[in-house]
């Protein structure tokens, strides 16, 4: 009988594990950490409402804030972006990831193994036996990619965040996103309401810049509109953390699959990695059942999540790439002439948050979301 191992308990891991466990067929799950909750809050919690309808997961209950627009900030510019109804939800990450773990637990669909990090040499040794199937899902820096010598992934951005309470937010159902060339070189800060007397503030800065992610960050509070965010409020936190934003030439190689981060199924565009990497877990769960059972080629998860999701990933690196490559005055430039033709009602009215491809669309066919 085949043995499925899982390195790595966060979303994506515990998202195959969950899929797997409704085709009857449980798992082991190996983590390093003392438990699938710690450090689960290091990345940002926002959310599309589609998106997270789309993947299946369970969510309600680790809701934090709901939001309805976002306001992106550029060159002295403004775009507003708004909907009528919930597009995104804040959601706290600790309380998902805690909450996936009591319902694999309660159901004894996995079998955990907390503060284990399987070292290179045992990796290898469980791959060498092919009754094996291991899932990787250990993160950015993919301990199992490595290991088994996947293609490396070729761009990451830095990220760094931190939490404020005694705030005081006009509007607490807008994000508000700011593209500053000089505070963050290759990607954007933010700032997200979790209610109306807290708030995330975070940065992202492509990983080849001569700096790090949190001279960045102090660099972007002291911006005039941060700063003035800031006055009078509580650091209740802080974390730092890598996310991909290339997609691995390859993730599936004889009894050895990858999901998640250490695949790299993260939208370039704005570093969410749950929902895409969640639907990927999934495809990957399907194929491991009908390998064990009718003996179906591992191989075809390569081939069936990137033809379920590579076209959307492909469009947030292009869109990413484009971005990324002007200054504060293109993009103000582009902010005014985006609201000259009243860009900001199209994408309020047609947008989805994951996919540009089905924006487009929706866009062409006046198919509001």
């Amino acid at each position: 009988m085949k043995k499925v191992i899982v390195v790595g308990a966060g979303i994506a891991g515990m998202s195959f594990a969950s899929r797997l466990c409704g085709h009857g067929i449980t798992c082991e799950i190996y983590e390093s950490r003392r438990n699938a909750s710690e450090n689960a809050d290091r990345a940002s919690g926002i959310l599309s409402k589609k998106g997270l309808e789309r993947s299946g997961i369970k969510y309600k209950s680790s809701i934090e804030n709901n939001l309805i627009g976002g306001i992106v900030h550029a060159g002295g510019n403004e775009l507003r972006l708004r909907k009528n109804r919930t597009v995104a939800y804040i959601i706290d990450r600790k309380k998902l990831a805690r909450g996936m773990y009591t319902e694999l637990n309660a159901g004894k669909c996995a079998k955990f193994k907390f503060r284990k990090r399987l070292s290179r040499a045992e990796l290898l040794e469980l791959g060498r036996d092919e009754n094996n199937i291991i899932i990787g899902a250990d993160g950015a820096v993919s301990g199992v990619a490595s290991a088994f010598g996947f293609p490396k992934i070729k761009e990451y951005i830095l990220t760094y965040k931190a939490v404020y309470s005694k705030i005081k937010i006009k509007n607490a159902h807008y994000v508000h996103l700011f593209f500053n060339s000089g505070a963050a070189p290759g990607f954007f800060g933010w700032a997200a309401p979790y209610s109306k007397s807290r708030m995330e503030i975070g940065i992202g800065i492509d990983s080849r810049k001569k700096t790090n992610s949190r001279q960045a960050f102090r660099k972007f509070s002291e911006t005039p509109i941060i700063k003035a965010m800031l006055k009078g409020s509580k650091l209740e936190s802080e974390h730092a953390s890598i996310i991909p934003i290339s997609v691995r030439k390859q993730t599936a190689a004889g009894n050895v699959l990858l999901v998640g981060d250490a695949a790299g199924q993260v939208k370039a565009t704005t570093g969410g990695g749950i929902i895409f990497g969640s639907l990927c877990a999934k495809i990957a769960a399907d194929v491991v059942y009908e390998n064990i059972r009718n003996n179906v080629s591992l191989w075809e998860y390569e081939r069936r999540w990137r033809k379920a999701c590579l076209k959307d990933l492909k469009m947030h690196g292009m869109i990413h790439k484009f971005y990324s490559g002007l200054t504060d005055r293109q993009f103000g430039f582009l902010l005014r002439a985006a609201n000259a033709i009243e860009i900001d009602s199209l994408l309020s009215k047609y947008g989805d948050m994951d996919s540009w491809l089905r924006t487009i669309k929706n866009i062409a066919l006046r198919k509001e979301q």
